[in-house]
């Protein structure tokens, strides 16, 4: 009988455990990403601020601001600005962000402070 009780509490206690695990990445998710790209046609500022929308579902709200100064034969044209606002839902499986409309997957490095965009790296500055 009092293996059983002690049985009975070792696996409460494992039980008890599961649920207060914590997934590192999710934490780390919330923040301002910035990336910045330079080419034979110009510069591109990239921010990304993303918030938490929805913490049971897993859903984030994701702002991207974008600007683009063209350059023509040497000389810098009008900047190019965009806004665009979305969303995207969290997978703790595979640790990975999935933007609503387009299905992009947003990879994150927490140690290092990057989030990841396929090719496109941004650092966390906030």
């Amino acid at each position: 009988m009092k293996n059983v009780t002690v049985f009975a509490l070792l696996l409460m206690a494992i039980a008890g455990g599961c649920g207060t695990a914590t997934d590192d990445i999710a934490e780390f998710i919330p923040g301002t990403y910035v990336r910045e790209g330079i080419n034979e046609f110009g510069k591109e500022y990239d921010t990304l601020v993303i918030s938490i929308q929805n913490k049971e579902a897993k859903q984030y709200k994701i702002v991207n601001k974008w600007l683009f100064a063209r350059q023509v034969d040497g000389e810098v044209k009008e900047p190019e600005y965009k806004v665009k606002e979305t969303s995207a839902i969290y997978n703790s499986e595979n640790k990975l962000l999935e933007e609503s409309e387009t299905l992009d997957h947003y990879s994150f490095d927490a140690k290092e402070k990057l989030l990841f965009d396929g090719t496109n790296k941004y650092k966390k500055i906030k």
